[in-house]
């Protein structure tokens, strides 16, 4: 599928973005489910993050793989750095592989087990997720929070990567507007939807702190000094093709409560971590 000629290494170097939109926009729409704005904003963040692009020995992590993974794994091999993901859906990883073989791959000629490493179980485990990274003598350089979406999940998420962080770190989250705290209820009532069931109504206690404050809470109680970033997808997501091309798709998600297009200026937001 992806045997496709993409240009030379120097037209490629030259123009970066638009070889990586070129793979997005080329995957199904199962696992690319950020809009291209939020895409070019991860890249945005981590070719300007000096601790990634310098010889920093520090790791990238990403809980949940999708179109992020192209990005990222774009940046472990140009770098040398290694990509960590975590994904509950092994078919899911093995695509996004067998994608990355035949772009990244072919443009850097190294071997991509040498700088992504995948595993196919839960990002808070104490053995196999974020925690392990202690054993192996890992920091974190850059993260990107994008797995069950709801703050059960993103917290535990958060509070071990912090143990873990470099001076200098990005922290960035995905659907960083929601504010489920035990059950991603919009994504429940999508797949009630296809079922044909009724959609379930939200407790009340299930709501609480938008992501991005409870993440700014968070790393600034234990880093002071931290701060957002601003990032560049809140200056070009309103004109995103990304929102008209799964129009269908997307107008249903956001009566289920899904897509919340009311709220999609923070859909995403990024961290500078300062110790």
């Amino acid at each position: 599928m992806y045997d496709f000629y993409f240009g030379e290494n120097e037209q490629i170097f030259k123009d970066e973005k638009n070889y990586l939109l070129t793979v997005k926009r080329m995957m199904p729409r199962w696992c690319n489910s950020i809009p291209d704005s939020e895409f070019l904003a991860i890249y945005d963040d981590l070719n300007t993050s000096n601790i990634v692009k310098n010889e920093s020995k520090g790791v990238i992590v990403e809980t949940g793989c999708g179109a992020s993974t192209i990005v990222l794994s774009y940046f472990a091999l140009k770098y040398n750095k290694k990509l960590y993901t975590w994904d509950t859906n092994q078919n899911k990883l093995s695509y996004i592989r067998s994608i990355i073989c035949d772009t990244h791959q072919r443009v850097f000629q190294k071997a991509l087990h040498n700088n992504w490493i995948y595993i196919g179980y839960l990002s808070t485990s104490k053995e196999l997720g974020i925690p392990m990274l202690a054993e192996k003598n890992e920091s974190i350089d850059f993260g990107f929070f994008d797995s069950e979406h709801t703050s059960d999940v993103l917290v535990p998420e958060l509070l071990e990567a912090l143990k873990l962080v470099n001076d200098k770190a990005v922290f960035a989250l995905d659907d960083a507007n929601y504010r489920y705290r035990h059950k991603n209820i919009a994504y429940i009532n999508v797949f009630r939807k296809k079922l044909h069931l009724p959609p379930v109504e939200e407790p009340p206690e299930n709501l609480g702190e938008c992501y991005y404050d409870l993440a700014e809470s968070i790393i600034k109680e234990q880093f002071p000094k931290s701060f957002k970033i601003k990032d560049s997808y809140k200056d070009t997501f309103k004109e995103d093709i990304f929102w008209s091309y799964f129009s269908n798709d997307r107008a249903i998600m956001n009566s289920l409560g899904m897509e919340k297009m009311k709220e999609l200026e923070h859909r995403y937001d990024s961290f500078l971590i300062q110790k």
